[in-house]
Formats: C-alpha cells, sequence, structure tokens
C-alpha cells in the first residue's frame, strides 16, 4: 500500500493551527488598533482643551512684541505665571512656546517661553528657558521636521515624539497676533509611556484569550472531526486499498469483493462508502460481462477459424497463416514446404455411399494426414482438398513423413475387411519455398497444387 505523505489527522491539525495563528494575529491587530485609537483620541481631546484654554489667555500681540525685541515685558512675565500655574494643576510633562525654524541638526528650533513646576524651580531653577535662546542640538532633525510640519500646517496638529525625556503624545498649536500673523507654537507634551504599556498588556491579554480558545477548539473539532470524518475515511481507504491489492490483476470476479466497514456518520463520508461499494459490485459485474464476452469471442472466433467437419483449420485461417508467413518471408530466412492434398473419389464416395459415409472418408483421410504431419498445421481449404504448411521437424523430415503416408494409405486400400469409405486414397503434392525466387506463400501454393494434380493424374483419380 501507497504511503501516505500527509494525513488527514495532520492537515487537520495543522489548519487548526494555522487558524488559530491567523486569528491571534488578526484579532491582537484589530484589538491594538481600536484601543490605540481610543486612548490616543482621548489624550487628543485632553490636549487641545488645555492648549485652546492656554492660547485664550495669552496677549499674542504682546508676545510677537517681546519675540521681535528679545525684551522680556510684564505680560511674557505674566505669561510665565499663567503657563507655571497650568502646569501645576494639570498633569502634563511640558507646556511651552516655540518657533519651529529648520530640520538641520543643530538650532533647529528657538525658544520663546516654557512652563515649570514648583518642583522644578527648587530642584533644577537653572533650568528655566530664556526668551530667543536656540535649542542646539536637543531636538533631532526628524522631532524637528515634525514640528517645522506641524507649524507650517497653520492648525492644531498632533505627533508622536521619542527623545530623552521619555515617550510624548505632542500637541502644537500655531499662535496668531490680532492682524492674522502667525508667530509661534504652543506646544504640550503628555507622558504616553502608560499608554504603551497599556496597549501591550491588552495586546498580551487578547492573545492569551484568543490561544486559550483555540486550542479547546481545537480540540473539540479534532475529537468531532476523528468521530466523523477522519476515522470513517482512514477505515474506507484501508478497506479500498485492500480491495486494490487482493484485486490486482485478478482474473476471477469472485474474487473482487469490496468490504467496506458500517459506517454510520450520517454525512458525505457515509454516502462515499454506499458509493464505493456500489460501484465495487457494478465492476464486478462489468468483469464478469466482459468475461463472458470474451470467452464468446474467443469461441466464435475459434469456430471462424475452425473447419466444422474435420475441425482442423479453415480456409479463412489458411489465409490469415498465409499472411503471416509472408511477413516472416520479408524479414527473416525461412524453410518451409507447403503440400497440397485432394482425397480422391469423393464424389464417387458420396453418389455410391451417401453424403454420410463421404463425410467419414473425409475425416478419416484428415486424421492420416494430422497424425502424419503432426508438427505442421493442417487446413481445410474446399471440399476434398487439404493444404500442410511443413516447418521445423516436419520439414527436415518430409521426404520419411511423405513416404509414411504412403504406407498408411496402402495399408487402408489393402485391409480386405476395411469398408471402401475407410480406404483412403489421398493425391498429394509438394512445393519447397525458394528464397529470392518465391515472392509470396501463393508462388508455393501454385507449385505444390500442380504437383498434387500431376500425382492424381498419375494415381489416375482426376476428376470427371
Amino acid at each position: 500500500m501507497k504511503r501516505i505523505r500527509k494525513p488527514l489527522k495532520q492537515s487537520v491539525l495543522q489548519g487548526c493551527i494555522l487558524l488559530i495563528a491567523v486569528l491571534c494575529l488578526v484579532l491582537s491587530l484589530l484589538n491594538y488598533w481600536n484601543d490605540r485609537r481610543m486612548q490616543y483620541s482621548h489624550y487628543e481631546s485632553y490636549i487641545e482643551n488645555i492648549l485652546r484654554y492656554t492660547a485664550s489667555g495669552i496677549d499674542t500681540d504682546d508676545l510677537a512684541a517681546c519675540i521681535r525685541s528679545g525684551q522680556v515685558s510684564e505680560g511674557y512675565r505674566a505669561l510665565q505665571g499663567f503657563l507655571d500655574g497650568i502646569k501645576d494643576n494639570l498633569e502634563l510633562h511640558f507646556l511651552y512656546i516655540i518657533i519651529p525654524l529648520s530640520d538641520e541638526p543643530v538650532d533647529n528650533i528657538r525658544n520663546v517661553i516654557a512652563a515649570m513646576s514648583r518642583e522644578e524651580y527648587e530642584t533644577i531653577p537653572d533650568q528655566l528657558v530664556q526668551l530667543g535662546d536656540l535649542t542646539g542640538d536637543s531636538y533631532s532633525p526628524e522631532t524637528a521636521r515634525k514640528y517645522l510640519r506641524a507649524y507650517e500646517s497653520g492648525q492644531l496638529s498632533f505627533f508622536e515624539e521619542v527623545s530623552e525625556w521619555g515617550d510624548d503624545y505632542t500637541g502644537l498649536l500655531p499662535l496668531y497676533d490680532s492682524d492674522g500673523n502667525k508667530i509661534a507654537a504652543l506646544c504640550m507634551d503628555v507622558d504616553i509611556q502608560e499608554i504603551h504599556s497599556s496597549l501591550r498588556a491588552q495586546t498580551f491579554t487578547t492573545v492569551g484569550v484568543t490561544l486559550a480558545l483555540g486550542v479547546l477548539f481545537t480540540l473539540l473539532f479534532i475529537l468531532w472531526a476523528d468521530a466523523n470524518i477522519t476515522r470513517p475515511i482512514e477505515k474506507l481507504e484501508a478497506a479500498v486499498a485492500d480491495f486494490a491489492a487482493s484485486s490486482h490483476r485478478h482474473d476471477d470476479p469472485e474474487a473482487l469483493v469490496l468490504r467496506v466497514p458500517e459506517l454510520h456518520t450520517g454525512n458525505e463520508v457515509e454516502s462515499l462508502s454506499d458509493a464505493v461499494l456500489k460501484m465495487s459490485q457494478d465492476m464486478r459485474d462489468s468483469v464478469q460481462k466482459m468475461l463472458s464476452t470474451q470467452m464468446e469471442l474467443a469461441r466464435l472466433n475459434t469456430l471462424a477459424h475452425k473447419d466444422g467437419l474435420t475441425h482442423v483449420g479453415n480456409k479463412v485461417a489458411y489465409t490469415n497463416y498465409a499472411q503471416d508467413l509472408l511477413h516472416k518471408m520479408q524479414t527473416q530466412t525461412l524453410e518451409y514446404a507447403i503440400i497440397m492434398a485432394d482425397c480422391n473419389h469423393l464424389k464417387r464416395m458420396n453418389d455410391s455411399y451417401g453424403h454420410e459415409k463421404g463425410d467419414s472418408y473425409l475425416k478419416a483421410s484428415c486424421a492420416l494426414l494430422c497424425n502424419i504431419f503432426h508438427h505442421s498445421p493442417v487446413f481445410r481449404v474446399g471440399g476434398d482438398e487439404f493444404v500442410i504448411v511443413l516447418t521445423g521437424r516436419d520439414y527436415a523430415n518430409r521426404e520419411e513423413l511423405l513416404g509414411r503416408a504412403a504406407d498408411e494409405m496402402r495399408k487402408t486400400e489393402e485391409n480386405p475387411s476395411a469398408a471402401p469409405w475407410e480406404k483412403i486414397s489421398i493425391a498429394i503434392g509438394v512445393a519447397l519455398y525458394r528464397p529470392g525466387e518465391d515472392k509470396t506463400v501463393e508462388d508455393v501454393y501454385v507449385r505444390a497444387d500442380q504437383a498434387m494434380y500431376a500425382e492424381k493424374v498419375r494415381m489416375n483419380a482426376v476428376r470427371t
């Protein structure tokens, strides 16, 4: 039996594992992006409210004058306190005003003002941002490019940045003076490390739950599939394989029996089992009919090539034999001879004693020829004419065999107790095949017929 390269159980298990993996990936991604969108949406709303509230308390004309002159005004100092109070009272990482300049590696942003909490005033008072200071290399070109792009958009924008101060979600709101000129960008950073931790935890939870449900589903599905699909198919496959092995090149239709196990799955597997059983029964019936037909054809073929009276080959059989002999003459070196034998006095026998005795005379004559030339095919090609093709041993011993035939005929004629139809007289003519001279079997046949006729004349048995 052919080894199964990929068993069905293995395919089912692999399919379930693949399904679980795909579910874990898809559900994790969907959950991650939905949760991320919800949390970032919440942070954006929170940042926008604070930025717009802060922007409403800024004298942008005074701030614009300070930026142009580089001098701190009373309004600037009041703005510093306003920003500091917001940072002290709200949960935010940074609140500041800057002017994005470029995305160069150095001095790509100019500071305007930044909020400081009371704790920062006590611990790092020297970190207070000074009006007009450049940031040096504090902002990478990638980060500076985000600020510049958001500032140039002219509207509230949000982006994520990772810096030495942590993972922040930044909101940038451009500030305009009373003439509509853009003067700076009000920015607020919120620490989103908590969001990242929450998203990771949520992803792990989703993967864990999906894996647990997937494993449970796989176990239940494999148990169900084993009872309703896998095991029934394995039984059916084993039965069909045994049937194929036992019936290989078997001629007996009764041996073509498929022993299908009883399956009661109630699904397509049971229907397949019934169909396979029905197919095997139909195949057995077809083989039986085919063998019967072949036997009948063989019987008819035998009858078509056999003489009904003497049971030797008839004229059709001789014609077919002569065609095969001609093909051998054209492809190989041969030695053969044709004997033309004609039963003498058959008409007189029929007229004097009846056709039944004439038939007995023909049978006895044919039996004599078959006994003498028993290594060679004998054909009855006419009412009283027989053709014998000598090959092999009979060809080599043809003179001896012809002599024996003459002796046997003489014995029957000299037997005083033999009935007239038992006294055999046959005119025999022989012609040997002449390579290079004889082109067809008919050439040899004609010479044998002529020799037979000459013998018939000699025996005074010419038909009148």
